[in-house]
């Protein structure tokens, strides 16, 4: 019959032969991720300790654990929407995008009022990448 036969409108709509609905069940959690990264990374002030080692110490493992969890995104992402995606064997797709990613929001904060762009944080950002990398593919 032909109410059987409905297809919903993201469906209908196909990218790279997908339907639209796979690519944002696919990668809309870290394109949404992404924006919280901007979001903090566009504050001109950010909750800071009382002590300056301390201080440091938060914000480092910030940025190890939101790219951590960029990864984490990205890596479903991929698995989601390719069925002959394996991390192992495509490691480079998630990383260097994470690293892009990465570079592009130290830029960022160049622009942005009382911060400052440290390509270090950079990797802070890879080191909580490949500690993830690692511990998906059972290395750690």
């Amino acid at each position: 019959m032909f109410w059987n036969k409905k297809k919903s409108f993201l469906s209908s709509i196909k990218i790279a032969g997908k339907p639209l609905s796979v690519w944002i069940n696919a990668f809309l959690p870290p394109l949404l991720w992404a924006g919280v990264i901007f979001f903090f990374s566009s504050r001109s002030e950010l909750p800071s300790a009382s002590y300056s080692s301390l201080d440091f110490i938060f914000k480092k493992m910030a940025h190890i654990t939101v790219f951590s969890v960029l990864f984490i995104f990205m890596d479903r992402g991929f698995r989601v929407y390719s069925r002959n995606y394996s991390l192992r064997k495509h490691w480079y797709l998630p990383v260097f995008i994470c690293f892009a990613y990465a570079m592009s929001d130290e830029m960022h904060q160049y622009f942005v009022p009382n911060r400052h762009q440290t390509f270090r944080d950079v990797g802070y950002d890879m080191l909580g990448v490949f500690t993830m990398y690692l511990y998906k593919t059972d290395r750690i």
